[in-house]
């Protein structure tokens, strides 16, 4: 075998070996939110004092109530409905942004009141999740969300891994280890998720304006798994995107 051939032969393997190359991503923030039934009570007396001081009533406070809801309003405002809202009931991206589709490759039978198809993973609210429904660990299983191509540009990705409603569904189900991201069908990272209860935040430096295609589609396909201590089933409660364009 020649010289020449086998310097074509290594040349065209690193050629190969660099379009198969796929960036890891590593979270830039994580978000830890206050899901706890104390955490309720206190949005609901927030919104109680709130609603006496500023109302139609406008009752006066008292000093104790007043100090009360400065001490609340440090970790609530008005546009908090729940604490199970990802995004506060203000102005944001997606007031003009955002998919308008959300495709599942499986999903798991709904159990009476409860369901977990692929719209629990884009509802933007911690109380929900999209649980695939593969024999197994879930490994290869994804979310496919749909953008019209000229919507507004997609620059952040969320996590929330795992069925975030409680720490005993956060336990009891997998959670996600790592994510293969594919736009429009081609590899373009993995996102390494770390093992908490958290919102994780990853930087999307894609141009969302080239190309062909009628839609941007990003695919987010499951890799591998945290174990989780009672079903072999594995959950994401959302992915939620910021950008630029609105506003």
């Amino acid at each position: 075998m020649s010289k020449l051939y086998l310097t074509v032969i290594s040349i065209l393997s690193i050629i190969f070996i660099n379009q198969n190359e796929v960036k890891e991503l590593n979270p830039i923030s994580e978000v830890i939110p206050d899901l706890s039934v104390e955490a309720q009570k206190n949005l609901e007396r927030f919104h109680e004092l709130y609603s006496k001081k500023y109302g139609d009533e406008k009752v006066k406070l008292t000093d104790q109530e007043n100090k009360e809801l400065e001490k609340l309003h440090e970790e609530y405002d008005e546009t908090t409905e729940s604490v199970w809202d990802i995004i506060d009931s203000g102005c944001s991206w997606y007031c003009g942004g955002g998919n308008y589709k959300i495709i599942a490759s499986s999903e798991l039978k709904s159990m009476k009141t409860f369901s977990y198809d692929a719209k629990k993973a884009n509802d933007l609210s911690y109380e929900t999740a999209w649980v695939e429904g593969k024999d197994g660990s879930g490994i290869g299983e994804y979310l496919e969300y749909h953008f019209k191509k000229y919507s507004a540009p997609v620059t952040k990705i969320f996590v929330s891994n795992g069925y975030m409603k409680t720490e005993e569904s956060w336990k009891n189900n997998n959670r996600v280890k790592k994510l293969k991201l594919y736009v429009n069908n081609k590899p373009f990272a993995i996102l390494n998720l770390k093992d908490n209860r958290s919102s994780q935040e990853f930087v999307f430096d894609y141009n969302w304006s080239k190309g062909k295609q009628e839609d941007n589609v990003l695919r987010f396909e499951i890799l591998d798994i945290y174990k989780g201590n009672k079903y072999n089933d594995t959950a994401i409660t959302e992915i939620y995107f910021d950008g630029t364009g609105v506003h």
